[in-house]
Formats: structure tokens, C-alpha cells, sequence
């Protein structure tokens, strides 16, 4: 038998990274422990794949233990700082944890998982980037997909919906890939992540581009990946071209733009709103047959004597503010387009118009 303890703070953020990884479906909800080059941890959504390295010198074995996520998270005690001692034998696995025992009887029969080799391509600051990617995926369907694209050896980050695209100008040097990648599993990522404290993530690519890695201390996480048709590379070298081009119109403060924004939204019940950017005044607008509501706001600064009128979902604009920390955003417009963004165009929202007087 070997026998091995693990300090319960690190192994409870293990499980809930895992928790939050593997998404609402219940065949993923399982963390597999196996020893290849060491024990390590093992959990996937059935697209991203995490594994932890748990550093324990315990002696070799075949397969993999399985275990549920909601029984560990039901078994180690929050209110104990005890290390969580784990017994392994041929066919069972027991933790203890204080006064309480967890016992299953089971052989480790599942095989490890293979891990891939990625060529590294970047090296980003954790924080920094997850914020990019959580922006650029703020709101598309579940079923659609988010862009890494290297363009002029810097790394951008976009989603595109509708006549709507979030882009995400992470200002990192990076060696030339461009790959597409599920938006549900990219979610999942964010969520987990968030668990725990990274200074930095080395960003790598399979040698088939079948995987995009992301790894910190101890733990290497990947994701499923596709290269680019031709189309693809072609619209989003087009996107990061009228990026590039965007001037600036108006300078809003933040906070007031939000209020209105989310007002305007819930009042509407989800109707389109109309903003109309005027001298220095903005009129929000939602009306349908039986229902008209209005407000106004003040413009910060002016850059131009272009006046503007568009209209967007409240949700898009909601879930883009949210995700942007600057006490100010920016109007932004080039050609039939407009965004809105910080000053440094980190972040950006940019929609299509039908009409810029």
C-alpha cells in the first residue's frame, strides 16, 4: 500500500479548480489520480484537459483512480487544516482527514491521460491576460468559437458574433500560430483559474496545432484547437486592420455610461437601446409600439465634431463594460464602425452602423 499526505488548503483549490473546469455534465465530474513521471491529478470538461503535478513520492502504479468531485467536496472538512492523508492499493482508495474516513473500493483501471508536447510561443502576465480573454468572450453562443491570432508577431484575442466583435490586443510578443478554439471550454478556463494565484502562464502550441497549453506552477492545461481556413484569416486580419485604424470620437466616464446602460436594459426588458452622441450630451433611447423610455448623459471630452447614432443590445455593452477597470472608456470610429474601449484600445467592443453624420 502506499500512503501519502496532502495539504488540504492546496488539494480543496485543486478540486474546485477542477470543479469548475469540468462544467454542469455529470460524466465529467470525476478527478482521476495516476502516476506517469508522478503523481498527478487529471480532470476535462471533454475538451480542456488539466494536470496537476502533485509532487508526492509514492511508489508506481498502473491506471488511474477515479473520483467525484462532489464527494470530495462533501468529504474535506472546510473548518479542518489537517492534512488529507491518501492510502492507494491494488483495489481501493482511502482518505482520512481528522476523525473521518472516505473508503472506495475500486481498481485503477482507466488509462492515463497522454500528454501533448508544445512548442512554446509566449510567455503573458496571468492576470493580464485571463482579463483579456475574459472580455473578449463576454457574451456569443455557447457553441461558437474564440480566435488566437498572431498578427505582426504580437498576440490578439476575438470573438465574433452577428455584426458585433470583441478583440482583446494583448501587446505580447508571440511566435506566429493562429488556431480557433470552443468558447464553452475557454469559459470553464476563466472560472478555474480564477481559483488560483499565477504570476505567469506560458501560452504553447501542439505540433499539429491540435492544442493550445497554458502552463503555471505545477499545473499544464490544454485545450482543443483548429487551424484557420482561409476565410477565417483572412476576416480577422481585416478586423485587426479596422482596429488599427479606430480614432478616437468621445471620452465617457465609465460608471455613468454603465447606470445608463443597464437602466435603459432592465427597464426595456431587453429591447435594442438607441444612443444618440450629440454636442456633449448622449440620449438613451428604448421604444416599441406601447413603450418608450429615455434618458440623458454627459459627454466627458470631445474629440471630433462627427455626432453619432447607433443601436446595440444592452447585454453586449453591459457585459463589455463590466470588464473594463478604467475609470473612463472611449468612443472610438473608423469607415461604418464604432467601439467602445479603454484609452490604451486594450479592449474593445466594435459593431457595425448604418449611420455616422
Amino acid at each position: 500500500m502506499s500512503e501519502f499526505l496532502v495539504n488540504v488548503t492546496k488539494f480543496r483549490k485543486i478540486v474546485e479548480f477542477c470543479n469548475k473546469l469540468t462544467g454542469t455534465e455529470k460524466t465529467h465530474k470525476y478527478v482521476y489520480l495516476y502516476h506517469k513521471d508522478g503523481l498527478k491529478i487529471f480532470a476535462s470538461d471533454g475538451c480542456i484537459n488539466s494536470i496537476f503535478n502533485l509532487r508526492q513520492s509514492v511508489d508506481y502504479f498502473k491506471g488511474a483512480y477515479a473520483l467525484s468531485i462532489k464527494t470530495l467536496k462533501l468529504f474535506i472538512d472546510k473548518q479542518s487544516d489537517e492534512d488529507l492523508a491518501i492510502f492507494l492499493n491494488s483495489n481501493e482508495i482511502m482518505l482520512k482527514q481528522a476523525n473521518e474516513m472516505l473508503s472506495i473500493q475500486q481498481k485503477p483501471v482507466r488509462n492515463p491521460p497522454e500528454r501533448h508536447v508544445f512548442d512554446l510561443a509566449g510567455e503573458l502576465s496571468a492576470g493580464d491576460f485571463l482579463s483579456g480573454l475574459d472580455f473578449s468572450t463576454v457574451h456569443i453562443p455557447e457553441d461558437d468559437n474564440c480566435y488566437f491570432f498572431v498578427f505582426e508577431g504580437i498576440l490578439y484575442i476575438l470573438t465574433v458574433y452577428d455584426r458585433i466583435f470583441c478583440l482583446y490586443h494583448s501587446g505580447v510578443k508571440c511566435k506566429p500560430f493562429e488556431s480557433t478554439v470552443p468558447y464553452q471550454s475557454l469559459r470553464h478556463l476563466i472560472k478555474a483559474q480564477g481559483t488560483l494565484k499565477s504570476d505567469k502562464i506560458k501560452l504553447g502550441i501542439s505540433l499539429e496545432n491540435e492544442q493550445i497549453g497554458f502552463q503555471t506552477a505545477g499545473l499544464l492545461t490544454s485545450i482543443c484547437s483548429r487551424s484557420l481556413e482561409e476565410n477565417e484569416e483572412e476576416r480577422l486580419k481585416s478586423m485587426i486592420r479596422i482596429y488599427r485604424s479606430f480614432k478616437p470620437l468621445y471620452k465617457i466616464d465609465k460608471k455613468t455610461l454603465n447606470h445608463n446602460v443597464t437602466k435603459a436594459d432592465r427597464i426595456s426588458a431587453g429591447l435594442p437601446i438607441k444612443m444618440n452622441f450629440e454636442g456633449m450630451k448622449i440620449l438613451f433611447e428604448v421604444k416599441s409600439e406601447t413603450f418608450y423610455y429615455s434618458c440623458r448623459a454627459k459627454i466627458d471630452e470631445r474629440y471630433h465634431e462627427k455626432n453619432v447614432e447607433f443601436t446595440i443590445l444592452g447585454k453586449y455593452l453591459k457585459s463589455a463594460l463590466s470588464r473594463i477597470t478604467s475609470k473612463y472608456v472611449y468612443l472610438y470610429h473608423f469607415s461604418r464602425y464604432l467601439a467602445i474601449g479603454d484609452a490604451e484600445k486594450t479592449k474593445m467592443i466594435v459593431f457595425a452602423v448604418d449611420y455616422i453624420n
